[in-house]
């Protein structure tokens, strides 16, 4: 990437040491380093992109390789602690393993400050030596230290192939920026440092890690959504259901919902009219609740200040797993595509992926006890 301005390794030293991200000590020794390999210091580059080596020659960041010089798990964890270090002893990563299921599914694990996380990943085949980068950059968002912290990682290079990256405050990022450094991706997730107090992997685990990083507004909608659950659909029961409907939050009760459902809205429009409609409100509940008896979830609530967010400001069926295998879905989204769509079962099968990423996380969990 070329700029319209040309710099020199000199100027770049002393821009990292103006936005504080590198001491003087620190440049002074990145520069005696590239002048150690016969770069000239003062030689002006058109393309910002062939500075940023001199952010190893500094000690700081790390670098997104080519290719790993041998085993692809080795390569990981060498890049999840480089990333790590950045953030000065307040993320610690250690069990960094590749790990295949029975079904040859790949995922890569690690822990962060205690806890386990997980990301699907692919490689051409078990020999390559080449990275999965959607599960590198993942991983690499999960190291952000957070909490109180601003900074998020930027890759410095255009390219991502043996790009050097930094951890950096806003402001920091803009710098680099004005400088001339192409800044083409940041990363950062929602990090997760509180451990819940109640026995891993149980309902009340998951339950109680939704509460202790959720914002008290997600907590206040969760709590008033739940509360009158049991009244609500002893309501619905008696208030709209045939005597003969099975309510036994079974998957055959799902079929008698979806034909009663479809017998009173013929398409979104009739749907939109009847809105505050209370038959459909009791079967958003009805739908949660069946889920909930028959796989292992839970429902969780995210407020967003953005009404277009997805996901957020709704009730919703997250499964129990970590959240690398994405078992998740909306009980009103599924009767709305149910209305939209007329498709008889089609609500139980976009159901069933909370249950299917419970199914993919023991698979994974299976393998590894026996050293997959």
């Amino acid at each position: 990437m070329g700029n319209a301005t040309a710099h020199t390794l000199r100027e770049f030293a002393e821009t990292l040491v103006r936005l504080g991200i590198a001491t003087e000590e620190q440049a002074a020794t990145g520069l005696a380093e590239a002048e150690a390999i016969g770069m000239d210091l003062d030689e002006e580059f058109e393309d910002t992109d062939e500075l940023t080596f001199l952010v190893g020659e500094c000690g700081l960041g790390f670098q997104t390789p080519e290719k790993v010089s041998g085993y692809l798990e080795d390569g990981y964890a060498e890049l999840l602690f480089d990333a790590a270090a950045c953030a000065g002893g307040s993320v610690v990563v250690d069990d960094v393993a590749l790990v295949k299921d029975e079904d040859g599914e790949e995922y890569l694990h690690f822990r962060r400050n205690g806890r386990s996380i997980w990301h699907p990943a692919e490689h051409l085949s078990d020999s390559t030596r080449y990275m999965d980068w959607n599960a590198a950059f993942d991983a690499i968002g999960d190291l952000v230290p957070g909490n109180d912290d601003p900074r998020s990682f930027h890759q410095l290079d255009e390219d991502s192939y043996d790009a050097w990256w930094l951890l950096l405050t806003p402001e920091q990022a803009k710098g680099l920026e004005e400088f001339g450094l192409p800044m083409p991706v940041e990363l950062g997730r929602w990090v997760r440092d509180g451990m819940p107090a109640a026995e891993p992997e149980t309902p009340a685990w998951y339950m109680e890690d939704d509460r202790l990083h959720a914002s008290e507004e997600s907590r206040r909608c969760l709590d008033a959504w739940l509360a009158p659950m049991d009244a609500a659909l002893d309501r619905w029961r008696t208030a709209h259901l045939p005597d003969d409907f099975p309510f036994d939050y079974s998957l055959d009760s799902l079929s008698a919902l979806e034909r009663l459902v479809l017998a009173r809205f013929d398409g979104p429009a009739a749907l939109e009219a009847a809105v505050g409609d209370e038959f459909f409100a009791g079967a958003v509940r009805y739908v949660g609740e069946t889920a909930l008896r028959l796989w292992p979830c839970r429902w969780t609530y995210q407020h967003s200040d953005d009404p277009y967010s997805v996901s957020a400001n709704e009730p919703m069926i997250r499964s129990n797993a970590p959240d690398g295998f994405a078992g998740e879905f909306s009980p009103d989204y599924v009767l709305r595509t149910l209305v939209k769509e007329r498709t008889s079962h089609d609500m139980r099968e976009r159901m069933s992926c909370v249950g299917e990423a419970v199914d993919d996380y023991h698979k994974v969990l299976r393998a590894r006890a026996h050293g997959g």
